[in-house]
């Protein structure tokens, strides 16, 4: 089998692209003639749709090295009688824990605590005027219950949180199923692991926040869940206690400094990213390349 990379992500090094190849090819050839490819890999700034795929007639399999596969266009790639595939273990649990730090942040009102000690503001006296809660006992809200939204799901749990969850195609015990309109009045925070796609863009937006009542708010999934701009304003009018964004719907996002406050955190879309990202990616290509050239079913099917 024959292998090729089509796009790097820009924390992918020489070193790492080269790490990459050594470990695929334990198990295929890797070739840099992306048209003669039998297996194309890709990240999320790569569109494979059927342009792409028109340049690749070899292509047998599409593997994405992201979580999130809204850049996988499903209906040209089954059309060709492609499989496709992607790699969410190899980011999963940065993902948790950094949707865990954003909910603590929110909860335990770190960002304003922090912006008055810089500014030399000793505000220990203000402490019960400024809401801090505890995420033990709290409800907390899971959209998207796939494996990472499973894996928040456990850990809010072994933390004493009450969890619920929203999830058309997955149930989990100890997770009470409710509609996501429902989640904004009765969580008192929302955390969103689903996939984009045409039902889920946008479902964050000024009518579900109309309905929240002082709620956390985080998104580490994909940046076309939330319409930014009104999330931005449900935190000035206290609809949003707090609001952490890691993904946006168009990166870089262009208003970062435009929504400076002290219970707004963006990240630049890195929660995925640890020091063994490269190699766990690597590792899990290899994996689904191998079940493929075996023949047999690929982890992590998408298409």
């Amino acid at each position: 089998m024959r292998v090729s990379r089509w796009g790097w992500s820009s924390y992918e090094t020489t070193e790492a692209r080269a790490s990459e190849g050594v470990i695929i090819g334990r198990v295929a050839d890797v070739v840099p003639d992306r048209t003669d490819a039998e297996i194309i890999t890709v990240n999320s700034g790569t569109r494979v749709d059927g342009a792409l795929l028109d340049r690749a007639p070899s292509a047998r399999l599409v593997l994405t090295t992201t979580s999130g596969f809204d850049h996988l266009d499903i209906d040209a790639i089954t059309a060709r009688g492609i499989v496709a595939g992607r790699c969410p273990l190899a980011r999963r649990d940065a993902v948790v824990e950094t949707t865990l730090a954003l909910l603590l942040d929110g909860i335990r009102r770190h960002r304003p605590l922090s912006r008055a000690s810089q500014e030399g503001r000793w505000v220990r006296g203000q402490l019960p005027d400024l809401g801090m809660g505890l995420l033990r006992g709290a409800t907390v809200g899971v959209v998207g219950l796939g494996v990472i939204g499973q894996a928040m799901a456990g850990i809010l749990r072994a933390l004493g949180v009450t969890v619920v969850g929203a999830d058309p195609d997955v149930t989990l015990p100890g997770v009470t199923a409710i509609p996501l309109a429902e989640m904004a009045a009765c969580c008192d925070a929302v955390t969103l692991h689903c996939r984009l796609d045409t039902g889920s863009r946008g479902m964050i937006n000024g009518d579900w926040l109309s309905r929240c009542r002082g709620t956390v708010l985080v998104n580490t999934a994909r940046g076309g869940l939330v319409d930014v701009e009104a999330a931005v304003s449900a935190v000035h009018d206290r609809r949003l206690s707090y609001l952490g964004l890691d993904v946006f719907p168009k990166e870089p996002w262009a208003g970062l400094a435009e929504s400076d406050h002290p219970n707004i955190a963006y990240l630049p879309h890195a929660a995925g990213f640890h020091v063994g990202l490269n190699a766990a990616v690597a590792t899990e290509l290899e994996a689904s390349i191998k079940r493929f050239v075996a023949g047999e079913p690929i982890p992590h099917r998408v298409a």
